[in-house]
């Protein structure tokens, strides 16, 4: 039971980080193209890891406004998921995924007391593997309906 109040701790975490993270752009009524840009052009380009910094230039750079909607759409996927413990092994994939970018944009080594987002990503995979949706989630009703599929 101290396993599954973990996960769902971890989980409910994670899905504040991000519901404030997607909340706030998401009010301002402002195209996050620019700010992103600006991140980019100031911290990823400047301190993040070089392999990243390359594919910021070839690939994001180039469709900025496509990577802007889908960081809004990602953390706004991810605060539901997370708070609703909707799919949260699946959401727990997703967070990690955008954490390790946040990351290596950063550049910030992982052993370092500054990195919070590997420190969030060690949240996700106790929310992945403590299965954090069953308690207190919709993956809970999904999993005595379905109990085969991996999701939750």
């Amino acid at each position: 039971m101290l396993a599954s109040r973990l996960a769902l701790a971890a989980r409910l975490y994670i899905g504040m980080i991000f519901f404030v993270a997607a909340g706030g752009k998401l009010i301002q009524h402002v195209d996050f193209t620019e700010p992103m840009s600006d991140f980019l052009e100031h911290v990823a380009l400047v301190h993040g890891y070089g392999w990243y910094a390359s594919f910021v230039r070839a690939v994001v750079e180039p469709h900025a406004t496509v990577f802007a909607t889908l960081v809004i759409a990602a953390e706004a996927a991810i605060a539901i998921g997370m708070l609703f413990g909707l799919a949260t092994r699946l959401t727990s994939l997703v967070a990690i995924f955008v954490l390790a970018n946040y990351a290596a944009a950063k550049g910030v080594p992982f052993w370092s007391p500054g990195s919070n987002d590997v420190a969030d990503i060690v949240l996700c995979g106790i929310a992945f593997f403590g299965a954090g949706g069953r308690l207190f989630g919709i993956d809970k009703s999904l999993h005595d309906r379905f109990p085969r599929l991996p999701f939750w």
